[in-house]
C-alpha cells in the first residue's frame, strides 16, 4: 500500500521466508522488503535471497529497531534496516534511496556499523574467522553466551568454543577481558619492518 503511488511493480509477497526466498528467486526483484521475524527466519531468508539474487537491494523491517539485529543484518546481505514504526512517506524515500544504489540506516545506529567496521579489520588481518568476529561484537554489546547463539542460530557450545579461542588469538588473560577488548585498528594488517641497523 506505502508503494502503490509509485512506480513499483510488486512481483511477489508472501508470508513466510521459504516462500519469499522462492518468489525472489524466480523473480529476480530490484529490491526485497523483508521482515526481520517473517516465519521461517527473517535472517535467513535475507542470506538466502542475497545468495540467489545478488543484485537485489534488501531492506529489512524490523519491530523496534535493535543494533545488533541491524549488524546480522548487514552481514546477511541487507542494504537498509528500517524500524517498524517508519512512516509510508519513509518507507518510499528509502525505497527509492536502494535504488539509487544507496544504504538507509538509521542515524542513532550508525556508530554500532563504524564499531563493528573496526572490529572486523581483525578479519581482514587474518586473526579472527568472520563468525568470531560477531561473537566479539555482540560480547561487547553486553549479549551473553545464550543470547549470542539466539541471535547467530548456534549453540551455546559453539559460542563458548568461538570465546575460547578468541581469548588465545588475541593474547588476552581470560573470557572477561573480551568484553573491553579494543582492537589496535593503526596496527592492524602492517607488517613490522626491517630492524634498523
Amino acid at each position: 500500500m506505502a508503494l502503490a503511488d509509485q512506480e513499483v511493480e510488486i512481483c511477489a509477497e508472501t508470508d513466510e521466508a521459504a516462500q519469499a526466498i522462492a518468489g525472489a528467486t524466480l523473480t529476480q526483484p530490484d529490491f526485497c522488503l523483508v521482515g526481520s521475524e517473517l516465519p521461517g527466519g527473517g535472517m535467513a531468508a535475507v542470506r538466502a535471497i542475497h545468495e540467489a539474487v545478488p543484485g537485489a537491494a534488501i531492506i529489512v523491517l524490523a519491530g523496534m529497531g535493535d543494533a545488533d539485529e541491524l549488524l546480522i543484518a548487514v552481514r546477511a546481505g541487507a542494504i537498509g534496516y528500517l524500524p517498524g514504526s517508519i512512516t509510508r512517506e519513509q518507507l518510499r524515500r528509502a525505497v527509492q534511496a536502494v535504488l539509487a544504489g544507496e544504504a538507509v540506516v538509521p542515524r542513532s545506529m550508525v556508530r554500532s556499523l563504524i564499531r563493528e567496521l573496526h572490529t572486523s579489520a581483525l578479519v581482514v588481518a587474518g586473526d579472527i574467522s568472520t563468525r568470531q568476529t560477531q561473537v566479539l561484537a555482540l560480547l561487547r554489546r553486553g549479549q551473553s553466551p545464550a543470547e549470542i547463539a539466539r541471535r547467530l542460530e548456534i549453540s551455546p557450545v559453539t559460542v563458548r568454543r568461538h570465546m575460547s579461542d578468541l581469548v588465545r588469538k588475541l593474547g588476552l588473560e581470560n573470557r572477561w577481558a573480551l568484553l573491553s577488548f579494543e582492537p589496535d585498528i593503526a596496527n592492524v594488517g602492517t607488517r613490522p619492518g626491517p630492524s634498523p641497523t
